[in-house]
C-alpha cells in the first residue's frame, strides 16, 4: 500500500459516491429493508458486529449519563433499531447518517423516537462521543486499491474530527490489501499503521479475524 496520502479529487470522490449509491440502491430495491438490502449475508452476521461496537461503548462510556452516538452509514436504520432493542432509550442520543437519500427517507419514515435522528451526509454534523461505522466502507465501488483506501483514510479523518471519546469501525483484513472479485476491500496490517500515523496514534485492533466472510 502507498502510504503517502494523496488528496483525493473532489470529482474521483463524488465519482465513487456516485457509484455507492447506485449499487446500494439497486440492492435495497432487490431485497428492501434487511440485511441482504445492505449486503449483509444475514442479519445474524451483521448483528455480530453490532453487539461488539455496543459492548465497547457501554465499557468506555461507564460514567455518561446519556450518549451522543453518530453512525456513519446507517443504511435503512439497523444500528438505530439494535440500539432501541438492547440500550436504554433515555440513555443516548442517535444520529445516522448516509449518502444515500433513499435510505434516509426510509429511515426518516420508520422511526419517530425523539432520540433518533438521520441526516444525508458522509459524516457527523456536530462532535459525538461516539462515532461508529459497521462495514460502511467495505464493499468498494473501484478495483484501484490505492484509490479506496485513499477514500477510506479520508473518510475515517473527516469523522475523527467529529468524535469525542471513541470512533469505532470495522474493517476484513487480510494478509495483502486487495478487493476481492465480489468487491469486497480487506485491509492488511500496514492500513492499521497509516491509520494510527495520520488519523489517531490511539487506534486499537480488536478481535481479529472473529468478524472475516460476513460480507455478501
Amino acid at each position: 500500500m502507498n502510504c503517502n496520502l494523496i488528496v483525493l479529487k473532489m470529482k474521483s470522490r463524488a465519482l465513487l459516491e456516485a457509484e455507492i449509491n447506485s449499487k446500494y440502491s439497486r440492492r435495497f430495491e432487490k431485497f428492501g429493508p434487511t440485511a441482504k438490502g445492505v449486503f449483509w449475508a444475514s442479519t445474524a452476521r451483521q448483528e455480530k458486529r453490532f453487539d461488539l461496537i455496543l459492548k465497547e461503548i457501554q465499557k468506555i462510556s461507564r460514567n455518561h449519563i446519556v450518549l451522543e452516538i453518530a453512525d456513519i452509514g446507517c443504511g435503512y436504520g439497523s444500528f438505530a433499531d439494535y440500539l432501541n432493542r438492547n440500550h436504554n432509550k433515555s440513555k443516548f442520543n442517535y444520529e445516522g447518517f448516509d449518502i444515500n437519500p433513499k435510505f434516509i427517507k426510509h429511515c426518516r419514515n420508520k422511526f419517530s423516537e425523539a432520540n433518533l435522528r438521520f441526516i444525508i451526509d458522509s459524516k457527523p454534523s456536530s462532535k459525538k462521543d461516539f462515532v461508529t461505522m459497521s462495514g460502511t466502507y467495505n464493499l468498494a465501488t473501484t478495483t484501484n486499491v490505492s484509490l479506496w483506501e485513499q477514500y477510506l483514510f479520508i473518510c475515517l479523518s473527516e469523522c475523527w474530527s467529529y468524535t469525542k471519546i471513541a470512533m469505532i469501525f470495522n474493517l476484513q483484513t487480510s494478509t495483502k490489501s486487495k478487493i476481492s472479485s465480489q468487491n469486497i476491500y480487506y485491509a492488511n496490517a500496514s492500513c492499521g499503521h497509516f491509520i494510527s500515523h495520520h488519523v489517531s496514534r490511539n487506534l486499537q485492533s480488536k478481535y481479529p479475524g472473529s468478524l472475516s466472510r460476513e460480507y455478501c
